[in-house]
């Protein structure tokens, strides 16, 4: 079991992989449904089930709310259940033959819920203008991101970093250096969530793990460039810019800034002489840029509490009985019970 961050808040917006996945998966079970309504406890459960049947699978999390699921891909089986609502939302592109929509509003008392019309578009109102006010805050860290990189790329010997890189990929391929393959994804390993910048890795256990002993912009240099060729690998993106690749891997290997409890087994990469003291003439746009993202944090928490507000009213028109049946039958078309 992997987890993972399919979407993502940038410096730009919103940014998500989650069309390329559904794309590659046999069969899709697109879950709708307002808040509240069960989607997240539905692939939960799928999850679990999962783990109990010893199937492999990955769990993707919700940049909004890291404790909620936004999508379940069960490796094994070619399934992949997800969250079809905004902001990831999307329709059956193959309804009865790969896409199953999956509708949790039909738990829903519309009658009951709208009584609470003017609580609930009051409650969305202040997520929204709370998520458009923390995406100014990561434009803003995005713009000092860009100026750190240009200061470093001053001092740092660069192409230095990419030979360092590009004999890494020669050793990991056996000299035969390709680009990118039909094997290759994207997705965020760490997110910026209403809970800080949360990582996961898991999605390091069994693999070969080098760590790289750099500043970020040297991290960010030495994997873009190991990324092109050594091709068939999936792309960790840098969360405040998905144009950035900041960790590389595939079956039997990972590149990485950052390999958490991984630390201490993993192999150094050393990139210091090459950057010399350019992580340190960088530390005044560093430190803005950190600023902004924290500042965004506590604007994606507010877009949380509005959420968790709004989901009391959904909860309280839900028949959870018919959430339940609903999830039992996904369930069923799953695994066969």
């Amino acid at each position: 079991m992997e987890r993972f961050f399919l979407g993502g808040n940038t410096g730009s917006g919103f940014a998500g992989y989650y069309t390329g996945e559904r794309e590659r998966a046999d069969r899709v079970f697109l879950i709708k449904g307002g808040p509240g309504t069960g989607k997240s406890s539905l692939m939960k459960k799928i999850g679990k089930n999962c783990a109990e049947r010893g199937l492999d699978h990955e769990l993707w999390y919700c940049s909004g709310d890291p404790s909620s699921l936004d999508g379940v891909l069960i490796k094994e089986l070619g399934v992949l259940v997800t969250d079809a609502t905004a902001p990831h939302a999307t329709e059956a592109r193959l309804p009865g033959l790969r896409d199953c929509l999956v509708d949790m509003g039909q738990a829903l008392n519309g009658k009951k819920l709208r009584m609470r019309r003017e609580e609930i578009e009051k409650l969305l109102n202040v997520k929204k203008s709370s998520y458009n006010h923390a995406y100014e805050h990561l434009n803003r860290a995005l713009s000092y991101n860009k100026k750190k990189f240009a200061a470093y790329s001053e001092i740092a010997d660069v192409a230095a970093i990419r030979r360092e890189a590009a004999i890494f990929a020669l050793r990991m391929t056996d000299g035969c250096v390709g680009g990118e393959g039909s094997g290759s994804r994207d997705l965020f390993t760490r997110a910026i969530t209403s809970e800080g910048v949360v990582g996961f890795f898991d999605y390091l256990v069994g693999k070969r793990v080098f760590r790289l002993k750099a500043s970020e912009s040297g991290v960010q240099i030495f994997c873009g460039t190991a990324a092109e060729l050594v091709g068939n690998v999936t792309r960790a993106r840098f969360p405040l810019c998905p144009d950035i690749t900041e960790g590389i891997f595939n079956g039997a290997f990972a590149v990485t800034g950052d390999a958490g409890v991984f630390e201490t087994a993993a192999d150094v990469i050393d990139l210091s002489e090459a950057e010399g003291n350019a992580a340190f003439a960088c530390e005044f746009y560093r430190s803005r840029e950190q600023e902004e993202i924290a500042y965004a944090i506590k604007d994606f928490a507010a877009a949380r509490n509005a959420h968790a507000e709004t989901e009391k009213y959904f909860v309280e028109a839900m028949d959870f009985g018919i959430a339940d049946e609903l999830a039992e039958d996904v369930s069923r078309m799953i695994f066969g019970q």
